[in-house]
């Protein structure tokens, strides 16, 4: 019998959200014992030891249910920004924020801005509300933020910024997002990604966005994520800081119980152990470079010095058939199709051992797969 029962129209228009490949998918389908991933920017050093005490610590009490505000977790977040806990709000990663905002404020039909490249939750989050996508060209990799103020202008209800950007490593500088922020109503909601700030925060003209930004702008919401320089990715772990106000109608709507207990916990060791944040930023500066230099070297094109903790990566190859024969050899990294770049990867920087492998791997495929195309 067929199914009569038909979904909203605009889910017709909405395409899932592909994670990256798992390490124990890619052995199972290959038969092979030891996997590279460096598809998903995790943290090769993996959690704060700290972080991980407390998550052991609170696992006992995981027949309990958390308290559903997250109120801990939010007053170190709070403390550590110097901001107020009614101005933070906890999510299931900082992609949950996303769809809150997007529910709390568009209204089928309503303007939403991003730019082209930028993360695929912003747009996804969008047409699932209706909304009117309003994508705007980069320039030079970058979130052109003067086209984008104006498009906010022309009746726009939401503005996304990603910065450092995913997939393309690029940011903003601070002047520019003043400028922005000046330019855009204060009816508009921005809301400014900055998953991967710890590993930009050192180069020329990133912004302090913490708190003076969303003190000065209420309509401004700054999201974190702890699942890339904090190592807890396993956990799904983001927050936003904005306008008490702002962030009150995200909480209305958020699910009770969205941050498990142990999360909490394994969070706030985590916000409080900087020094692992400084090792983790460390080592990103120092493998990128080398590993940059080593797959040009390959024949690969690195593209611009990325801000993040990944390079953005043109090949000669298409890049699903580099991703594809790269998989044989037991490394991850990821394709870049779905944000219509057929020719790009993105690669995480890894430690000096998973990048040495993602090296070699990458010199035999592409001797092998260019050999090939030429025959």
């Amino acid at each position: 019998m067929a199914l009569e029962i038909r979904p909203r129209p605009c889910l017709g228009r909405v395409a899932a959200y592909v994670p990256g490949k798992s390490i124990a998918s890619v052995e199972r389908e290959f038969g092979l014992k030891r996997v590279v991933k460096l598809a998903s920017n995790e943290n090769p050093l993996g959690p704060s030891p700290k972080a991980l005490r407390e998550f052991r610590k609170s696992a006992a009490k995981m027949f309990l249910y958390p308290e559903g505000r997250s109120p801990e977790l939010r007053e170190a977040a709070a403390r550590f920004h110097g901001w107020s806990a009614a101005g933070v709000i906890i999510g299931n990663g900082s992609d949950e924020i996303i769809r809150l905002v997007c529910e709390a404020f568009l209204d089928p039909g309503d303007g939403a801005v991003f730019s082209q490249y930028a993360f695929l939750r912003f747009k996804q989050q969008a047409l699932l509300m209706g909304a009117e996508l309003r994508e705007i060209p980069m320039k030079n990799w970058t979130h052109d933020l003067k086209a984008m103020a104006a498009a906010a202008r022309s009746g726009a209800k939401v503005a996304f910024i990603a910065s450092p950007n995913n997939p393309t490593g690029t940011y903003n500088t601070e002047a520019e997002l003043l400028e922005f922020l000046r330019a855009v109503p204060p009816s508009v909601v921005v809301i400014l990604d900055e998953a991967y700030c710890q590993f930009a925060a050192a180069r020329g003209g990133y912004p302090e966005s913490l708190p003076d930004l969303v003190r000065r702008h209420p309509n401004l919401i700054v999201l974190r994520t702890l699942s890339k320089a904090y190592g807890l990715a396993g956990l799904r772990l983001g927050y936003g800081v904005g306008h008490p106000e702002l962030i009150g109608w995200l909480d209305r709507i958020r699910m009770p119980f969205n941050v498990n207990l142990p999360a909490q916990k394994a969070a706030i060791a985590a916000l409080a152990d900087q020094a692992f944040v400084a090792r983790s930023v460390a080592l990103v500066r120092r493998e990128g470079e080398k590993l940059a230099r080593s797959l040009g070297d390959c024949g690969l094109d690195v593209i611009g010095a990325s801000a993040a903790n990944f390079l953005f990566v043109r090949s000669p190859l298409p890049g699903a058939v580099l991703f594809e024969t790269l998989l044989k050899h037991g490394v991850i990294v990821r394709p870049l199709d779905e944000y219509g770049l057929p020719h790009h990867v993105r690669v995480s920087i890894g430690s000096a051992a998973q990048n040495r492998a993602l090296v070699s791997a990458a010199k035999k495929v592409l001797r092998g797969q260019l050999a090939a195309l030429a025959a």
